[in-house]
């Protein structure tokens, strides 16, 4: 299984770059189009950082999101929970059962984001939440850099949930899944500066163009070796 997990990631991996050299292109194209109304998402990013630089890593906040989501992808996945423990730098979750989803979901599903931004949504079905939209953009500026500072780091000390299934499979579908989602939550903050169809429709079209290029180079490889 471990072998076949690897040949997927492989024949995935062009597909990878493709994904992540048009993302960059998609939040440069933003962030060079930023107006004053999106301001406070990009500070919210920079105070995230300053404080990690300047002060510490909240290593707890993130523990007790990372298991949350391990628990909440095992509900979502049938599963039950037996156990939920939480302490400053560690953190554990039993359930019933597991699978892929389960094991890797706190490293691709942003819960903070997510949780600030249905919070916000749902403030809006009863109340005018126009005067709290800079807050927002700053809270979800702040949690997303939170997020993928946090996850990248945990990921660079060594994950255990990062081996059950191979680490080079778990890599690619983390990084994978990791930039479908980002590119969700954007759009869901900033719907008019987002198009996530756009974007979905250029990564397809430059995949099959890459997957073409690759397929002809080896193919003109292969066709010169024989004349040989």
């Amino acid at each position: 299984m471990n072998k076949i997990r690897f040949i997927v990631s492989a024949f995935f991996v062009p597909l990878l770059l493709v994904l992540i050299y048009d993302f960059f292109q998609l939040f440069f194209s933003f962030a060079g189009k930023t107006n004053f109304d999106i301001v406070p998402f990009w500070i919210g990013i920079a105070v995230y950082f300053l404080f990690q630089v300047i002060f510490f890593k909240p290593m707890s906040t993130y523990v007790f999101g990372h298991e949350l989501t391990h628990a909440l992808a095992g509900l979502l996945s049938g599963a039950q929970i037996k156990k939920f423990k939480v302490s400053a730098n560690k953190g554990s979750v039993t359930l019933t059962k597991d699978n892929i989803f389960i094991t890797l979901s706190p490293y691709f599903f942003p819960i903070y984001p997510i949780i600030i931004i249905l919070i916000y949504f749902s403030l809006g079905w009863f109340m005018d939440i126009t005067g709290i939209y800079s807050w927002f953009l700053f809270f979800a500026g702040m949690s997303l850099a939170f997020y993928y500072a946090l996850t990248f780091y945990a990921i660079k000390v060594g994950q255990e949930d990062m081996k059950i299934y191979g680490k080079f499979f778990s890599f690619v579908f983390v990084c994978f899944i990791n930039i479908i989602m980002v590119v969700l939550v954007l759009a869901w903050i900033f719907p008019n500066h987002i198009y996530v169809k756009d974007f979905f429709v250029k990564v397809f079209t430059d995949g099959i163009n890459f997957y073409k290029y690759i397929f002809m180079g080896v193919y003109k490889c292969l066709a010169f070796l024989k004349t040989k």
